[in-house]
């Protein structure tokens, strides 16, 4: 099961990981990764990658917060204390909701690297291409274990998943192929503005932490026979709830 913080986690690592891909770099980023300083301690680092450079072996550690308020100048502190045996490693902080001044202080006295969560999306426009990929499915994804609906205009996909017309404005979700094409033969009538697709896990996990930061809800939808009539039955998720139950722990 994946929470709202290792969800923030993974985005992070899935950010820098296109990153160095991008640069053409064979780098694989790692999440909650054990390093050991030199004194023999080991740590959990939230997200950490490798690379050498001349010979010399550097690292890369970052620290997430996602927490609700401001980081304030205790949080940094302890990631301060973890670095300062950790040779040749780059600190980077990174926190969902900005940083108090004490804070900002002292990760800049320390040389560490900090930036917030809107600070994020200039490192993902430079990798449009490669996070389109993931985000639109070709006709061979196959749900894991979701299926969805998604528009077209011209013959092609228009980048746009269908969403629910009620007003909610929740992303349909469902268990197969054969339910997607129930509701989309009863429900929308052979509708040609959408089509169906598989939503492997990238896919999901990259949907939900969308959703999550537009707080958008999803519906899992269930056909059934009632009196000898097809109707569905809708279930909403938030963002969060949808990660801890469906989302595979990705390493």
């Amino acid at each position: 099961m994946t929470g709202p913080g290792e969800l923030f986690e993974d985005y992070v690592r899935f950010i820098y990981q296109m990153l160095l891909e991008a640069q053409g770099k064979n780098i694989v980023v790692t999440r909650r990764a054990p390093v050991t300083d030199n004194r023999g301690n080991t740590y959990n680092i939230d997200v950490f990658y490798e690379f050498i450079v001349a010979g010399v072996q550097h690292r890369v550690a970052i620290e997430c917060k996602d927490t609700q308020r401001p980081v304030e100048r205790d949080d940094v502190i302890a990631f301060a204390g973890k670095l300062l045996d950790m040779p040749s490693t780059i600190g980077v902080f990174i926190s969902r909701n900005g940083f108090q001044q004490g804070a900002r202080k002292y990760l800049e006295d320390h040389g560490i690297l900090y930036y917030s969560d809107t600070d994020l999306p200039s490192f993902a426009d430079s990798l449009a291409a490669k996070v389109k990929a993931v985000a639109l499915p070709g006709k061979d994804a196959v749900g894991q274990p979701f299926w969805g609906l998604m528009e077209i205009a011209d013959g092609a996909i228009t980048g746009s998943w269908w969403l629910m017309p009620d007003g909610s404005g929740a992303m349909p979700l469902f268990f197969s192929r054969p339910h997607a094409e129930q509701f989309w033969q009863h429900a929308l009538s052979s509708a040609g503005n959408v089509c169906i697709r598989g939503i492997e896990q990238s896919t999901l996990w990259l949907l939900i932490t969308c959703a999550r930061d537009e707080e958008r809800a999803f519906m899992t939808v269930r056909p059934f026979e009632q009196n000898g009539k097809l109707l569905f039955r809708a279930e909403q998720w938030t963002a969060a709830e949808l990660g801890e139950e469906f989302v595979h722990e990705r390493s």
